[in-house]
C-alpha cells in the first residue's frame, strides 16, 4: 500500500458499506494483530473459481446489502478496506467512559464540592418557580376582589421578588463555584493523561513508531486530549444538573397533576428513544472523524519536515491537492456526523414544544371542570414548558461526549500498546578491584563490569570488553521477507569491524538487532559471550554509543546537545568531546558559541557541522562499544580526513562496528563484512579482499557502482 493510501481516509464506498449487515462479519481484529498486509487469495482455491459468480437472479440481493463477504473471501483491495472499517468503529465506549472516569475520580474531594454546588444550584433554580404560584395567586385575588388590601398585596409580592432574587442569586453563585472547580479539575486529568501518554511512549518498542507517521502520534496530545478536556470541564457538569432538573422537574409535576404527567410522559420514552436511534448512527462517525484529523496531521507534519524537497522539485500545487482532498475527506465525515447528531437538538425541541401544547390543553381541561386552579396550572405550565429542556441539554452535549469518547479510546489504545519485552537480567555495573575480588561502586571508576545473577542470589561480575559475536542471524521485518540471511562475523575487544554493502543489502538492521530495537529471529548474538537477549536493554544501550547517519539534534544550546550523551559532563569534557571530533574550532565561530541556541534538527547549522556535534555526543559518552552508521556520509572529503585522526582517536581501545558507503572509511578496519541482499558474500582485510578481486575489488576501484 502506497502512503498517499495509508494517509487517504476512507471512501464514501467504504462508508456506505458500513450500513450493511455487520453481524456476518468476523470479530473485529485486535489493532495489535491486524495484518501488516492485505491478506492474499489462498494459493489452491482462487477467488474466482472458489466462488462461482451467482445467477443473475441472486444478483440484487447482494445489491441490497443483505449479505456482507467473508473477509476471507475478500480481494486484496476489499479486506483493506473493510479493515480500515474495522479499526475507525469505536470498540468499547463503556470501557474507556469507565476508564475516562477513574481519572477523574482522583479529585474526590472537589468532586464531592462539585456535586454539591450542582445540586445546590439545580434545586434552587427549579424550586424559584413554587414561588411565581403565590405572586399569581395575590393578583388573581385582587383582580376577583376576593382581597381588598392593595399595599397588604404589594409587600406581598414584594416579599416573593426578593426571595426570588435571592434564590437566583444564590443559583448563579453555586454554579459559577462548581464551573470554576471542574474547569480547574479538568486542567489536572488532561495534565495526567497527556503525562500518562508520553510516559507510555518511551517505553514503546522502535518498531511501533516505525508503523505510525508522527502527525498521527501529535494528534493524540492535541485533538483527543483536548475533546477530552471539553468533555470533563462542559459536558459532565451539564449531564449532572441536567438529570438533577430532570428528576425535581418531573416529581413537582406529578404533585400538582399525576394525570396530566403521566400523559405527557410518552414524550419522555419518544426523546429516549431518539438518544438511543442517533447514538448508534453517529459513534463511528466520530471515530472515523477522529482518524481524519490524524491523517491530515499526518500529512501537515510530513509537508513541513519535508519542505525543502516540496519547494526544490516545485510540489507545492500537488501538495496543496493533496491536503485540499485529506481536508475534503475530514469535511465529509465531519459534517455527516455533526449533522445526525444535530437532528437531536431540534427533535426534542420540537417534541418538547408539542409536549407543551398538550399540557396546556389538559391544563385548561383540568381547570374547567375544577381539578386545578389558575395560578397552579401557570406554575405547572413553567415546569412543562422546562422539563425537556434538562433532556434537550443532554442531547446538545451528546456530540461531544461521543466526540470525546472516540478521543479518549484512542488515547486508552495507545496506553494499552505493550511495553518492549525486556528479560534481561545482567545489568551493567561499576567495578574496583578489591582484596575479595571485584566489588561493586556507585562512583564511576571507568572499570565496567557485567553484572550476573547466579542462581543462589549471588553475582558475578565479567569485565566488559565488548567482543562482539554474530552467530548465524536470520531477520526479516515483514513474515517471509528476510533481510539478514545466515549473517555470522566477530570483533574482539578493541577491534574495529566494517559491514559494506549496496543500500537494502542489510547492514542498518544488525545495528538494529544490536541495541535490540528489534529481536533476532533466528541465530544469536553475544557481548563478552553473554547473549544480548540476557542483558536489560537500558544497560545494553548504555555500553555502547551511537553517530548515525541522520544527525538528531533537539532545540537548545551547543552544550546542551553535546551533552545529551552524558547528563552530567562537565564544561572540560564538554569542550575535549568537541575537540576530538573536530567540531570546536567551527563552535567557537558561532555568535554564542557553546550557548548558541539550535532550532529543531540543527537547521541553522549546516548537515556536516550538525554530524561534527553527533560525533561529540558520542565522544563525551565515552562508551566501550562504538556503532558508526554512515556517520561520516553528512560531511565533505575534506572534513572527513580532518575527522579521521579525532575518530581513531574516539576509538582507542573501543571496539568499533562501522557501516559506511564511503570505502575510504573502512580501509584500516580489522575484518570487512561484505553484504549482498542480506548474505555475506565476502570477509577478510582491506588488502585480502582487493587481492581477491571480486565484489569489494570493484567497489573499491569504481568498476562496480554502489547503489
Amino acid at each position: 500500500m502506497s502512503e498517499e493510501q495509508k494517509l487517504h481516509p476512507e471512501t464514501e464506498a467504504a462508508e456506505t458499506a458500513e450500513t450493511l449487515q455487520e453481524t456476518a462479519l468476523a470479530p473485529e481484529t485486535p489493532a495489535a494483530e491486524a495484518p501488516a498486509e492485505p491478506a492474499e487469495p489462498k494459493a489452491d482455491a482462487p477467488q474466482d473459481e472458489a466462488k462461482p459468480e451467482a445467477p443473475d437472479a441472486e444478483k440484487p440481493k447482494t445489491r441490497r446489502g443483505k449479505k456482507q463477504k467473508n473477509p476471507e473471501d475478500m480481494t486484496p483491495e476489499e479486506r483493506e478496506e473493510w479493515e480500515k472499517k474495522q479499526k475507525s468503529k469505536p470498540k468499547n465506549v463503556k470501557q474507556s467512559a469507565k476508564r475516562l472516569i477513574g481519572y477523574i475520580g482522583e479529585h474526590k474531594g472537589k468532586l464531592v464540592i462539585v456535586a454539591l454546588c450542582v445540586i445546590l444550584s439545580t434545586v434552587v433554580s427549579v424550586l424559584t418557580a413554587l414561588l411565581i404560584r403565590p405572586i399569581y395567586r395575590t393578583i388573581q385575588d385582587v383582580v376577583l376582589g376576593r382581597s381588598t388590601d392593595g399595599e397588604a398585596a404589594i409587600a406581598s409580592i414584594g416579599h416573593y421578588l426578593i426571595l426570588l432574587a435571592i434564590a437566583y442569586t444564590l443559583s448563579a453563585f453555586f454554579s459559577l463555584l462548581y464551573t470554576r472547580i471542574m474547569l480547574n479539575v479538568s486542567v489536572k486529568t488532561v495534565k495526567k493523561l497527556r503525562r500518562d501518554l508520553f510516559n507510555h511512549l518511551q517505553g514503546l518498542p522502535i518498531s511501533w513508531f516505525d508503523k505510525r507517521k508522527v502527525g498521527e502520534i501529535m494528534s493524540h496530545f492535541t485533538s483527543d486530549v483536548n475533546r477530552v478536556n471539553d468533555l470533563v470541564a462542559d459536558s459532565f457538569p451539564t449531564i449532572i444538573s441536567s438529570s438533577i432538573q430532570a428528576i425535581m422537574t418531573i416529581a413537582l409535576m406529578i404533585s400538582f397533576s399525576w394525570k396530566i404527567t403521566l400523559t405527557l410522559s410518552f414524550a419522555v420514552a419518544l426523546m429516549v428513544l431518539t438518544v438511543i436511534v442517533i447514538t448508534n448512527k453517529v459513534s463511528p462517525l466520530f471515530k472515523k472523524q477522529q482518524k481524519a484529523i490524524a491523517a491530515c496531521n499526518g500529512y501537515i507534519e510530513e509537508y513541513i519536515m519535508g519542505i525543502k524537497a516540496v519547494k526544490v522539485f516545485c510540489y507545492e500545487d500537488r501538495s496543496k491537492a493533496r491536503f485540499s482532498e485529506l481536508n475534503e475527506e475530514y469535511r465529509k465525515i465531519g459534517v455527516k456526523a455533526n449533522i445526525i447528531s444535530g437532528f437531536m437538538g431540534p427533535i426534542m425541541s420540537m417534541i418538547s414544544r408539542l409536549n407543551y401544547v398538550l399540557a396546556i390543553t389538559l391544563g385548561t381541561i383540568s381547570v374547567t371542570r375544577g381539578h386545578m386552579d389558575v395560578p397552579t396550572l401557570t406554575t405547572y405550565l413553567s415546569y412543562a414548558s422546562s422539563y425537556g429542556g434538562p433532556i434537550v441539554s443532554i442531547a446538545g452535549t451528546y456530540s461531544a461526549m461521543i466526540s470525546a469518547l472516540a478521543g479518549a479510546e484512542r488515547i486508552f489504545e495507545v496506553l494499552d500498546t505493550p511495553y518492549e519485552t525486556d528479560e534481561g537480567k545482567v545489568r551493567l555495573a561499576h567495578i574496583i578491584a578489591t582484596e575479595m575480588g571485584w566489588e561493586e561502586t556507585e562512583d564511576e571508576t571507568g572499570a565496567l563490569a557485567w553484572k550476573i545473577p547466579q542462581d543462589d542470589g549471588t553475582f558475578t561480575f565479567v569485565p566488559v570488553k565488548c567482543d562482539v559475536d554474530i552467530k548465524d542471524v536470520n531477520f526479516s521485518y515483514v513474515p517471509d521477507k528476510p533481510v539478514l540471511k545466515h549473517v555470522s562475523a566477530h570483533a574482539n575487544s578493541g577491534e574495529k569491524l566494517a559491514f559494506v554493502g549496496s543500500t537494502g543489502a542489510g547492514k542498518t538492521t544488525i545495528t538494529n538487532l544490536i541495541n535490540r530495537f528489534y529481536e533476532i529471529e533466528d541465530g544469536e548474538i553475544t557481548i563478552d559471550g553473554i547473549p544480548i537477549q540476557e542483558i536489560k536493554k537500558d544497560d545494553l544501550r548504555n555500553s555502547m554509543a551511537f553517530v548515525l547517519q541522520d544527525a538528531k539534534l533537539f532545540a537548545g544550546t551547543v552544550r546542551e546537545n553535546i551533552r545529551y550523551g552524558k547528563l552530567d559532563a562537565t564544561e572540560e569534557e564538554i569542550v575535549a568531546a568537541a575537540k576530538l571530533a573536530n567540531a570546536h574550532s567551527f563552535i567557537k565561530k558561532l555568535p554564542e558559541g557553546y550557548d548558541t541556541e539550535l532550532r529543531a534538527d540543527g537547521v541553522n547549522i549546516s548537515a556536516g557541522e550538525a554530524q561534527l556535534l553527533n560525533i561529540a555526543r558520542a565522544a563525551v559518552a565515552n562508551r566501550p562499544l562504538l556503532v558508526l552508521d554512515e556517520a561520516t556520509s553528512s560531511v565533505d572529503t575534506r572534513t572527513e580526513r580532518k575527522i579521521e585522526i579525532g575518530m581513531d582517536q574516539l576509538m582507542e581501545d573501543k571496539t568499533v562496528l562501522v557501516i559506511a558507503h564511503r570505502l575510504s572509511t573502512v580501509r584500516n578496519s580489522d575484518d570487512i563484512i561484505v553484504l549482498e541482499d542480506g548474505e555475506v558474500i565476502e570477509q577478510g582485510s582491506h588488502e585480502e579482499l582487493i587481492a581477491l578481486g571480486k565484489k569489494y575489488y570493484q567497489l573499491y576501484t569504481g568498476l562496480y557502482e554502489m547503489t
